[in-house]
């Protein structure tokens, strides 16, 4: 009786004949010919009003979806209906029944039934339904469909076809207004630049398109791109930094005093996996990768495009303020020379400017050897007859003295003579950034051409180096300025390879034992009460100090200000007698052959051999290490060396350190509040019902009578008069009455 009235019921249970189907197929192939054919009239039924709610027709097609794999030949056509029907009416159907669809698709595609090359396209197109959960899930599959078919070898075929298709979405963008075709090519952008993030489309093809999402007459699409290119150099896709990592050590010292548990156990060994894996991911060999600037196939006509399209002032400030950045950015990475740019940029150069910061740093990311000195010499002279002058603030002053800075060390000859000096003259001012951003100026031209300043002004170590002629002398176009006398740091590598051949031919040898028989070793003392100096140092012919009593140490008197800087000034004049003059000469000399020696030998080192994989990973430990030296030891580090190839300015270099600024009232009540959350009020606590306890009182209504039978209350209230009861209840009724009020 059972079995037949399951047999009665498996037409209408769909979910019972599915299970049934996928244990034994064969069995079932009657009952799913049946639900096939049921479903082929059902569809044929609502293709003639595609609009309307067909639930019947969503759960034939879930079912379909879910056994499709037991009978192949069968259902050879169906993936393709359930294609063509979205393609034909996917902007007509109910949004259920399109989820549906979709939802069957992705089920088809995670088995193996469909090829994404057929599927993926459909799914850029349904980006054009105005159903926001239905993108949302079309992202997610797209981004980890692409990801999982390029994760063992890049699947060129479709990636090719699905840029070549996200190119053509782009173009329908700009040609169509339609709204729809908009949101699609939104969502294409945000597909790509997820990949190029993800590491999965890292190639010029996947930049380049979205390079032209750059010149979209949509807003969102446009910011999209450019904030892609703005910020892809700071974009590191670490999820597992996300997380925190357990502390160990905490958890198994926890567990020798607490008692023990499986519970702890198991959080245990999940501790023990997650630092595990954190461990391997941390071994896997370093993902290098270019910026995305540099994959663009025409760099000069793209930020010539970008600047026309800047110079027609179609958009918003904020938008045009991230064009000016970006065309900087790429001025500056790729030596570019776009007179046009900087003149555009004197328009905006006013204190009074919103978002004058960030004008001055793309000014001075657009600077490089390459630019005509005469041109950068306009902007340097607007931003200081704008910024630093006397009739503004301080603060407006050090932005301007710090913007001059940036360009100088760009490109050193856009500064005359008589400008400079007149900036260095800031050095001494009462403002403490102003005095800073003078001084770093100072500080710059001390290391690149020091002629320039005044000679007071250059110090010590710039005059003997302006004597001995060690000093290269910067001119417009030379190989010096552009940073092309060799490959950096590859001197490095050379003498490491030096080192480990002298090394090689010493293995297996051991350093003699030092004898016991060295007399020197022995220190002779003597029978008497006389007293042994013991020299502590391996010199010699070191003698010991001599120390003074206090009684003996000389007076000292406080130097004032003034007097301080003639002593400073004097030293600076201090005349050097013809040995030291000669000294320096000869220290020069071997200096200047000791650099031209390196540069022989890394030129001929670039030139003869092809650097493998393995010698760069060498070189950036020995540049590490390099620069461990110089911090440990204190070297300075010369200033061509600091600025070559500094590509993008941080806006907090041009405001430079600044003074918190007073707040306000709103600022400090808000600062108030913030520190009052979490803590408990203080004063009286009259009328918190949040008590640790009741009082006894309280507690003695909720007693059982029997307990408190023979209290006196109790008793007293019993044997009380009829006068007392009247006066009693008048008076409940009246504390009544008044807590109502």
């Amino acid at each position: 009786m059972g079995k037949r009235n399951r047999e009665a019921l498996l037409p209408t249970h769909l979910p019972q004949l599915q299970n049934l189907i996928k244990r034994d197929p064969k069995s079932y192939e009657a009952e799913f010919l049946q639900q096939y054919r049921h479903f082929q009239s059902s569809l044929a039924i609502f293709c003639l009003k595609p609009d309307e709610e067909a639930k019947e027709l969503s759960d034939l097609v879930m079912f379909m979806s879910h056994v499709l794999q037991c009978y192949p030949k069968e259902t050879a056509g169906f993936p393709e209906q359930i294609v063509d029907i979205l393609k034909e009416h996917c902007m007509v159907l109910h949004p259920e029944v399109r989820k549906t669809l979709v939802q069957a698709l992705i089920l088809m595609r995670h088995r193996g039934v469909i090829d994404n090359t057929r599927l993926l396209p459909l799914f850029f197109t349904l980006f054009k339904c105005k159903d926001k959960h239905l993108r949302e899930q079309l992202y997610t599959h797209i981004v980890t469909d692409i990801k999982t078919s390029n994760a063992k070898a890049k699947n060129n075929k479709l990636n090719k076809t699905l840029q070549s298709y996200m190119f053509t979405m782009l173009e329908s963008a700009k040609t169509g207004n339609s709204e729809e075709n908009a949101i699609a090519a939104k969502k294409s952008i945000d597909i790509c630049i997820d990949l190029y993030n993800k590491n999965v489309w890292n190639d010029a093809k996947t930049v380049n398109v979205i390079a032209e999402a750059c010149f979209s007459p949509v807003p969102k699409i446009a910011v999209t791109a450019i904030k892609f290119f703005l910020t892809s150099d700071e974009h590191e896709e670490e999820e597992s930094d996300d997380e925190e990592m357990p502390d160990l050590r905490k958890m198994q010292q926890a567990n020798v005093v607490s008692k023990k548990t499986k519970s702890k156990a198991r959080k245990m060994d999940a501790a023990k996996k997650k630092i595990k894996r954190k461990s391997k991911a941390k071994e896997k060999s370093e993902v290098f990768n270019f910026s995305a600037l540099h994959l663009l196939n025409d760099a000069q006509g793209f930020a010539e495009k970008l600047h026309s399209k800047l110079a027609s002032k179609e958009d918003r400030w904020e938008i045009r303020v991230m064009k000016m950045n970006l065309v900087s950015r790429v001025i500056g990475l790729h030596q570019l020379i776009i007179l046009g740019f900087y003149p555009m940029l004197i328009k905006y150069l006013q204190p009074s400017q919103k978002d004058v910061t960030m004008v001055l740093v793309s000014a001075a990311q657009a600077s490089h050897p390459l630019v005509p000195p005469d041109v950068l010499e306009t902007v340097l002279k607007a931003i200081a007859n704008n910024f630093v002058t006397d009739r503004v603030a301080n603060e407006v002053m050090a932005v301007g003295l710090n913007g001059i800075r940036e360009i100088c060390a760009r490109q050193p000859l856009a500064i005359d003579v008589t400008l400079l000096q007149d900036l260095t003259q800031y050095k001494n001012h009462r403002d403490k950034s102003v005095m800073m951003a003078a001084r770093s100026l100072i500080a710059l031209f001390r290391e690149i051409n020091p002629e320039m300043l005044m000679r007071k002004d250059r110090g010590k170590t710039a005059t003997v180096r302006m004597k001995d002629g060690s000093i290269k002398t910067v001119q417009y176009g030379s190989a010096s300025s552009l940073g092309v006398e060799g490959f950096q740091g590859i001197e490095l590598l050379e003498e490491a390879d030096i080192a480990e051949d002298e090394n090689a031919g010493w293995e297996g040898w051991e350093e003699e034992e030092e004898s016991d028989s060295d007399e020197d070793g022995w220190i002779n003392v003597g029978d008497g009460d006389e007293p042994v100096t013991i020299a502590m140092s391996d010199d010699e012919d070191e003698k010991p100090a001599t120390t003074k009593t206090e009684g003996d140490q000389p007076k000292t008197r406080r130097i004032g200000r003034r007097a301080l800087r003639k002593l400073e000034d004097a030293e600076e004049r201090e005349v050097l007698t013809e040995e030291q003059l000669k000294k320096m000469q000869e220290d020069a000399a071997a200096r200047r052959a000791e650099e031209k020696k390196k540069e022989d030998a890394a030129m001929r080192l670039a030139s003869t051999r092809i650097l493998t994989p393995a010698d760069f990973a060498k070189l950036n430990e020995l540049k590490v290490a390099n620069e461990a030296e110089i911090i440990v030891k204190g070297k300075k580090r010369p200033a061509e060396e600091s600025v070559q190839g500094a590509g993008q300015v941080d806006e907090f270099a041009i405001l430079g350190p600044r003074k918190k600024a007073k707040q306000d009232y709103e600022e400090r009540m808000a600062s108030i509040q913030e520190g009052r959350e979490g803590r408990e009020k203080f004063g009286s606590k009259k009328g918190n019902k949040d008590r640790g306890s009741t009082t006894n009182r309280e507690k003695s209504r909720n007693k059982n009578y029997v307990m408190i039978a023979h209290k006196r209350d109790v008793v007293m209230k019993a044997k009380r008069s009829m006068k007392d009861k009247q006066v009693a209840h008048r008076a409940a009724i009246e504390k009544q009455k008044k807590s109502k009020h």
